[in-house]
């Protein structure tokens, strides 16, 4: 059961795409859900028992999910491009891609920022369980 529909995202662009557009608008809400789930699956949790359970994910989930989309749609064939420059005397076009955080060339993505608002735990964090370290060997002096 998909949290939005492609309404919910269009109703909130501007400009409104064409109706023609709502099937690959479905399918990247789709796409975003799955890449919550599956993120929540790498974190050794379960997306919808945390949706039972904690009572701001849904809104939180709802709000990642349109934003993914959105900026799938809004930067849309552009994905990646950080300056573009056309000129038209004797034809001269040239465009800069750089490394962009919200969006990639296939549709969307999760940014480390929308981890966080689901509660997602961030990179750097042990995935084992590990005995304690040793204490320090204290030597006191009586003198």
């Amino acid at each position: 059961m998909a949290l939005i529909t492609p309404e919910d995202v269009v109703a909130r662009l501007d400009p409104q795409p064409d109706v023609d557009s709502y099937p690959r608008i479905e399918i990247l809400v789709e796409d975003a859900e799955r890449k919550i789930r599956t993120a929540f699956a790498k974190a050794g949790r379960s997306f919808d028992a945390a949706l039972e359970v904690v009572p701001w994910l849904r809104d939180e989930a709802e709000d990642v999910i349109r934003e993914m989309v959105s900026a799938a749609i809004i930067i849309g064939p552009n994905a990646g491009i950080r300056s573009a420059t056309s000129t038209t005397g004797p034809q001269s076009d040239s465009v800069t891609y750089a490394d962009v955080d919200s969006v990639s060339f296939g549709g969307v993505k999760l940014t480390d920022a929308q981890r966080e608002a689901l509660g997602l735990p961030m990179g750097g964090l042990s995935r084992g369980r590990f005995p304690r370290a040793r204490r320090w060997p204290e030597v006191i002096h009586r003198g």
